[in-house]
């Protein structure tokens, strides 16, 4: 089949957004479809991109293909984007696209739309009370003049979760949805980098226990309360560090604030990024990977963290319940006592937080591959491509 993945961005610095259409379609790819992705031209990005994919299995089989970003009258359908779907339609049989409120998406189903192609839609978690609340009056004309129309010409629409199912639903735009969620890669897990490259590589982390968080480091994450829940229970674990693993994207002076002013400014350690083995290491040797977010769709970092054996401490918003029902991880309401609780239980007992990982990493497997979700997309898409 051939199928075309639109993006506004591939950038690793713009979150867990920009993986999902890399690992899909190198996912697709390597099943033998014949696979592009459409984005955004960023020449400034262009090797860190490149990097983000380098450990994806299939990815160079990946036609990439880039449009301007636009100008101002492109803020809310990129018109090069539209352009181009039309001149391409031809050559594709069905499209997958990414993000709720983004201008190359909405471009681009304007364009297949006119020229008869089917697609779809995943809203990336954008849809949910929390994500409306943040510039609603906005996000309110925007359904009303773009989105609507976009939602309601989809062959369906791709929900990651049963929240976001429900979220998607009760807007009434018209197709049926289907819950696919996202997954992890099994060949990058075949051989788990050693963690001790990881720790060599930041001599700050020390050679004891660490709680690991990895991702943007954003507000919306919870790292502010992390570092307040991870300072409640410092004293009674003396030599465990808190590691956050990512770009700053504004979480990064509260963090080191609330972590001085609790006196633990030492023990809580701001790598930067990690991609490939050395993400894989960060997360294989903690203790457990924390993250009291305010909202996810869906959390590939869950995902990887489980896949590596370590058990996941999450907030509800995470929507990812699945975790604490298979064993394999706590989810704490988001306040510092409850969270700090969670990390006391998973600290305080190395040998059952290494049983909770095992079930975790079963969990994955099962039902969270990247082949086995690729498969399924593809599937779906067979019942509509023209």
């Amino acid at each position: 089949m051939r199928i075309l993945h639109v993006s506004e961005s591939l950038d690793p610095a713009h979150g867990g957004t920009p993986m999902v259409p890399k690992a899909l379609a190198s996912a697709q790819a390597g099943l033998g479809h014949e696979v592009t992705i459409l984005t955004r031209d960023e020449p400034g990005r262009a090797d860190a991109i490149r990097d983000s994919m380098r450990s994806i299995p299939h990815s160079s089989l990946v036609r990439i293909e880039g449009v301007p970003r636009g100008g101002r009258l492109d803020a809310w359908i990129n018109r090069s984007a539209r352009a181009w779907a039309v001149e391409h339609a031809g050559e594709f049989d069905f499209a997958h696209l990414h993000s709720m409120w983004s201008p190359i998406p909405h471009g681009a189903a304007r364009g297949l739309a006119a020229a008869g192609v089917a697609y779809t839609l995943c809203p990336h978690g954008m849809l949910d009370a929390w994500s409306m609340s943040r510039s609603r009056a906005k996000k309110s004309v925007h359904l009303a003049l773009v989105s609507r129309r976009t939602m309601s010409r989809c062959a369906f629409i791709h929900a990651l979760s049963e929240h976001e199912a429900v979220c998607v639903n009760a807007f009434g735009f018209g197709p049926r949805t289907e819950i696919i969620g996202n997954g992890v890669q099994p060949s990058e897990y075949e051989s788990i980098p050693d963690p001790a490259a990881f720790r060599a590589a930041h001599p700050a982390v020390g050679k004891g226990p660490y709680v690991v968080f990895l991702g943007r480091l954003h507000p919306g994450k919870g790292l502010a309360l992390l570092t307040a829940a991870f300072a409640r229970v410092a004293d009674r674990f003396a030599d465990t560090r808190l590691v956050l693993v990512g770009p700053d994207a504004g979480a990064k002076a509260d963090v080191e604030k609330v972590a001085s002013d609790a006196g633990i400014r030492e023990r809580v350690v701001l790598t930067g990024p990690a991609y490939g083995p050395e993400k894989l290491a960060a997360l294989a040797g903690a203790t457990c990977y924390a993250l009291p977010s305010e909202h996810e769709g869906f959390s590939v970092a869950i995902c990887e963290a489980l896949a590596c054996g370590t058990p996941v401490l999450i907030s509800p918003e995470c929507h990812f319940e699945e975790a604490e029902r298979a064993g394999a991880g706590i989810v704490k309401p988001r306040e510092p006592g409850a969270i700090a609780e969670g990390l006391a239980t998973l600290l305080g007992d190395p040998a059952a937080a290494s049983e909770m990982g095992r079930k975790g990493c079963k969990l994955v497997f099962d039902r969270y591959t990247w082949p086995s979700v690729a498969a399924r997309c593809v599937a779906l898409y067979g019942e509509h491509a023209g």
